[in-house]
């Protein structure tokens, strides 16, 4: 799935969603098979029969002093340079980078924060540790803690990384149904929903982690599997295939973005 961690946490929830999130999903000629009873129910997500490929996150910086960070938990551009950076129709970001080992990022989402995160490396420049906070349009916010390890690069934060706890912010409930030949699902721990039609249109995702303008659209291949694509302003970033068992009881997710195809995970969930 979108995290600064919080921020962009798009899998990890756009990854499950969005894990994530973010922190997760055209039309098919299989689209008038009905899909199994099994897809409804309440699904737990179980680690030890779980895979996850890749770094966490790769950042590079341009010439220009843009920061460009992509991976498994989304993309953004970003230029630490104190000043409000347009990253989509609605979403800003701020950055603010007092020294070489740590950064304050703010997202803004139509002039109102919506989260901030604080980037710090330690140990030689080899840990990297965010703290993230999301504000919730109630007025509550949430906060999170992550440490990634370098996997590339010497210095700064330019290279890649490696969440120490790799399921560490995955959703842990997934909730699905089907009727009528729309499917459901929502993520509970995460506020995240989506109710979709197999017939390839968009379906907005319905969470505050998202920026506006993300949709999935679902492709049937048969009456225990499916494709789903995740866009961002019409621009594809995730691609998801789930499939259930013959005897409804696991359900598992290959899923991958678009930019790193060979990277993926490999969610593995029991019904409850």
């Amino acid at each position: 799935m979108f995290r600064f961690s919080g921020f962009i946490r798009f899998k990890r929830s756009f990854a499950q969603v969005c894990c994530s999130l973010i922190f997760v999903f055209a039309v098919s000629c299989l689209a008038s098979v009905s899909l199994s009873n099994d897809w409804s129910g309440t699904w737990k997500l179980d680690p030890a029969k779980s895979q996850i490929y890749g770094p966490t996150l790769r950042i590079s910086r341009s010439p220009d002093g843009v920061y460009h960070n992509s991976g498994r938990i989304g993309r953004a551009n970003f230029d630490c340079d104190g000043n409000g950076h347009s990253v989509s129709e609605s979403l800003t970001i701020s950055c603010a980078q007092k020294n070489g080992g740590t950064l304050e990022i703010s997202g803004f989402n139509g002039g109102s924060k919506v989260s901030t995160a604080h980037w710090e490396l330690s140990n030689h420049e080899n840990a990297l540790t965010i703290q993230g906070t999301m504000f919730q349009p109630d007025g509550s916010a949430k906060s999170t803690e992550n440490h990634f390890t370098r996997t590339s690069g010497s210095t700064g934060f330019v290279g890649g990384w490696r969440n120490a706890e790799p399921f560490e912010g995955l959703a842990s409930m997934l909730q699905t149904s089907v009727r009528d030949n729309a499917f459901h699902l929502s993520y509970p721990g995460r506020e995240i929903h989506v109710d979709a039609f197999f017939d390839g249109t968009s379906a907005a995702i319905h969470t505050p982690l998202f920026p506006s303008g993300a949709t999935i659209a679902l492709s049937q291949r048969g009456p225990r599997a499916f494709s789903l694509t995740t866009k961002l302003n019409g621009q594809v970033v995730y691609v998801e295939n789930w499939q259930i068992s013959a005897d409804g009881r696991s359900l598992t997710q290959s899923s991958w973005f678009s930019s790193s195809p060979k990277e993926k995970y490999v969610l593995d969930y029991e019904k409850q």
